[in-house]
């Protein structure tokens, strides 16, 4: 593999114009210059991250060695200290310490995932930055390095530990102290305490390889089972209810939905190159496709089918026309006629001070009862039917004297017709079938409206009491109408319905149209779709800009290494030291063992159902096994350490 030569700067340049420009191309506003200059970075994109990634886990490794590992808890004491001073609450405090330290743990173990020799290396420099340590944080602040590095670290501590008190009983200055140190007895310090780690390493994976036998999980390797169990572990502590959760996502849910370090393992695999980012991002992007299919099939199961509105509709329809008014004309065809002056007086008097839509209508009646002279059954009737309309609009239109004053004149109509054979079973039947269309119009209207229009859910309750059990059920039949049309003429089917259920008037409305039970598991639904498309964002989806001011100012401040001039002695010293080291890392992150691991770490987070279900339950028993094993082995390589690191000044004597 070649030499990496590119510091962090030029990589974080160059990733910078890639997405930027990238999202030139993907609205198509690119030009021709910069598709090129997108061309070139795309070529150093790789060699750009791989710089990035090595330098944050150096770096992250560093922090975490010069700390002795304690980076996480100072974190959290800096959070809480901070909270308390300004708030004076300890479980606030207590809060912010979790919040803090648990930061610090996430960033570290992404860190490690991505470039563990990286980090390591940068945990020892650390730790050779504090000097000479007690013989036991040694021992601790040993913990992620490789044998080689444990050894050296053992064998400095040891020979300091040995020389220190020498040094010490010395009398004058530096050289007069030095002078009375041993050379012989630190040496023999020093071999004893770089021993001291590869027998401890040794006692340890005895231990370790005991525990670790058939630890994977559900046909998983452990590693892979390991990771997303330690995972599972760190969200638990910080008080989530996992299965609880899980089963509030229904079988959709995955291990990549839960909050906090699960989220994070899975962001952290998904910017990763490789089969697992695949599997995972194929896995959240095909759920995502189905969400309105899902919000709709609930939907269905618990109010009605979209199309039940219309069919109703058409069925209402046929009525009418089919039976209702067969049976009306047979009616109205009576020979009878009707003294109307009164009703004329009356439909004039009530017009004066209508809104114009009920007026037009009561116009209509009185155009049907003519301007004198007795009326037919058949023109009463008709006027009758605009009566009946005029009353509908004064009643949505909140006209509550116009109402009163037509009630007993449609009254007196109806007295009058109803006397004619028939009339009254065709009347009956045409007023309900008008009801339930009527009701189906509400339903759809039921959601809408703004702060002076909409009916609040008590309205609502008192509405519905009113209703005979057809109407009701016409009304759910409007309101899953609306629903479909609202999620059908949106861009985000899911988005749309959370947004609308998400008001509390239109929560609480959706329990009184449909009821508790039902509106519990429509609600259940939509919150659930909602994480998922919280997970994608979170997991697959960046910050995204497609302003070409912003492109330009990010290009402008990319430039090409410099490649005609000589590097200063220092920079070909470091990259000297460097170019292993990443060669190491790079058959670490791209090497088979690690794509086998990211690809079943992919599969486990993706994992839905049951099959979810009992990952979880073996993951999270593995999970607290963990710890014990991980003590014991820690133990027995810390007593081992230790003690040899403690006994180097007696055997240097």
């Amino acid at each position: 593999m070649a030499e990496n030569t590119m510091t962090y700067a030029e990589s974080a340049q160059i990733l910078e114009a890639v997405k930027v420009l990238e999202a030139l191309e993907a609205s198509g506003d690119i030009s021709s210059a910069e598709q090129g200059a997108l061309d070139g970075f795309r070529s150093k994109r790789k060699t750009a991250e791989q710089a990035k990634i090595e330098t944050v886990s150096t770096y992250r490794g560093a922090q975490a060695g010069a700390s002795l590992n304690l980076a996480d808890e100072i974190s959290g004491a800096y959070g809480a200290a901070t909270e308390l001073f300004k708030s004076g609450d300890v479980s606030g405090a207590k809060a912010k310490y979790a919040e803090y330290r648990d930061l610090v743990r996430q960033k570290d173990e992404a860190a490690k995932m991505l470039a563990p020799e990286q980090f390591a290396k940068g945990q020892g420099a650390g730790m050779m930055a504090t000097s000479v340590v007690p013989a036991g944080a040694s021992a601790n602040a040993m913990r992620g390095l490789g044998i080689a590095g444990r050894a050296l670290l053992g064998a400095g501590t040891g020979g300091a530990m040995t020389a220190l008190p020498e040094f010490a009983e010395g009398e004058g200055g530096f050289g007069n102290r030095m002078a009375n140190v041993s050379p012989i007895s630190t040496g023999i310090g020093a071999a004893t305490g770089g021993l001291a780690p590869i027998a401890g390493a040794a006692a340890g994976s005895l231990v370790r390889g005991a525990q670790n036998l058939k630890r994977g999980v559900g046909g998983f390797s452990a590693p892979a089972s390991q990771r997303v169990a330690r995972s599972l572990n760190r969200a638990e502590a910080s008080g989530e209810d996992i299965q609880e959760y899980l089963d509030n996502l229904g079988p959709e849910g995955m291990i990549a939905d839960i909050p906090g370090s699960p989220q994070k393992v899975a962001q952290g695999l998904a910017s990763m190159q490789g089969e697992g980012s695949d599997i995972l991002q194929r896995n959240i992007r095909e759920r995502s496709g189905g969400a309105g299919g899902r919000i709709e099939e609930t939907m269905s199961r618990r109010i009605d089918e979209p199309e039940a509105a219309f069919q109703k509709r058409i069925e209402l329809a046929n009525e009418r026309s089919s039976v209702l008014g067969p049976m009306y004309d047979a009616a109205v065809a009576s020979d009878r006629t009707f003294q109307v002056d009164a009703l004329r007086s009356g439909i004039s008097f009530i017009g004066k001070d209508a809104a114009s839509n009920v007026k037009k209508r009561l116009n209509t009646a009185l155009k049907d009862l003519g301007a004198e002279g007795d009326v037919s059954a058949e023109r009463l009737h008709n006027a009758r039917s605009a009566l009946s309309e005029a009353m509908y609009k004064a009643k949505i239109k909140g006209e509550g004297g116009v109402v009163r004053n037509l009630k007993p004149i449609i009254e007196d109509v109806d007295a009058r017709l109803d006397d004619i054979p028939g009339y009254l079973d065709a009347r009956t039947g045409y007023a309900n079938n008008k009801q339930i269309e009527r009701a189906i119009e509400e339903g759809r209207q039921a959601f809408t409206g703004g702060a002076t229009t909409a009916m609040s859910p008590k309205m609502l309750s008192e509405a519905l009491s009113k209703m005979s059990e057809a109407q009701k059920d016409a009304y759910k039949k409007g309101a899953r109408e609306y629903i479909s049309a609202l999620m059908g003429t949106s861009s985000n089917d899911a988005a749309a319905a959370w947004r609308e259920f998400g008001k509390n008037w239109n929560a609480e409305k959706l329990r009184v149209i449909v009821g508790e039970e039902d509106a519990t598991e429509i609600t259940r639904r939509l919150l659930a779709e909602k994480e998922f498309s919280k997970t994608r964002s979170a997991v697959m989806e960046g910050t995204q800009t497609s302003q070409r001011t912003e492109a330009r100012e990010a290009l402008a401040d990319v430039r090409e290494p410099d490649t005609a001039n000589m590097p200063s002695p220092v920079t070909r010293l470091r990259r000297g030291i460097e170019a292993p080291i990443n060669r190491a890392i790079n058959e670490v992150l791209y090497g088979p063992r690690r794509s086998s691991m990211n690809r079943q770490i992919g599969e486990i987070l993706s994992l839905q159902g049951d099959q979810r279900d009992a990952a979880v339950n073996a993951l999270m028993t593995e999970a607290r096994r963990l710890d014990d094993p991980t003590r014991a082995q820690a133990i027995i390589e810390a007593l081992t350490t230790t003690g040899a690191l403690v006994a180097a000044p007696a055997i240097a004597e």
